[in-house]
């Protein structure tokens, strides 16, 4: 099936962008690995908020959707349990009790979104709070957390290299790593994901309301 002109124009676009994203690995080659990190979270920054818009203040739950739903890595959904209860507390602290109960059976362990949204469905805590809990679950998740701490050390800060858990458990396997290379894989993935639905649809970044969000 041919393309519209529209179509060859948005495909030539995401054509010029994943060049950007290929001398990411020159710029490493080249001893820049701070550069091409840091401009690594910047496009996945720029992607999540192309492909899901929204207005000003919404950069960090659109870094975490993308990580999330576009990357293909599960590892960015899953949630830290010691950030879960410091969450818990802020947001909800009448459910405190229940997550110390989840969490304190494997303190380290990585939890799923879905088994541990299970859980708290079927607690004895009331609708609202089980409701307000469930809804800030991703507060907590790996995704989250490296735009607290990756993705603002990079672009607004002294950079941060990374970020190593030393004790989680993920897989059955002792210790988390955030390096470069996780996330210049989920750029990659991303990047394609973005590219097929907007080439597909003939709207910018995949988002109808993107040209109306940019006015």
């Amino acid at each position: 099936m041919s393309l519209s002109p529209k179509q060859t124009f948005i495909e030539a676009f995401f054509r010029d962008f994943g060049e950007k994203v290929k001398r990411l690995e020159d710029l490493r080659s080249q001893s820049l690995q701070d550069e091409a990190f840091t401009l690594c979270l910047v496009y996945i920054d720029r992607l999540a908020c192309g492909h899901y818009g929204g207005k000003y203040g919404r950069n960090r739950e659109n870094f975490w959707r993308a990580l999330k739903e576009l990357s293909g890595n599960p590892l960015f959904g899953m949630i830290h349990p010691l950030r879960l209860v410091e969450q818990t507390k802020a947001k909800c602290p009448s459910a405190t009790a229940l997550i110390d109960s989840i969490t304190i059976k494997k303190p380290h362990a990585l939890l799923a979104e879905d088994k541990l949204a299970e859980d708290i469905r079927a607690s004895s805590l009331t609708d609202c709070e089980k409701v307000n809990l469930i809804s800030n679950l991703w507060r907590s998740s790996i995704a989250n957390i490296s735009y607290d701490y990756i993705r603002n050390a990079e672009v607004h800060g002294p950079g941060s290299g990374g970020q190593q858990f030393d004790e989680s458990i993920y897989q059955g396997k002792v210790g988390v790593t955030l390096d470069f290379q996780v996330f210049y894989d989920a750029l990659r993935a991303i990047l394609l994901r973005v590219k097929e639905v907007s080439v597909k649809t003939s709207q910018w970044f995949g988002n109808p309301h993107y040209i109306k969000e940019r006015k």
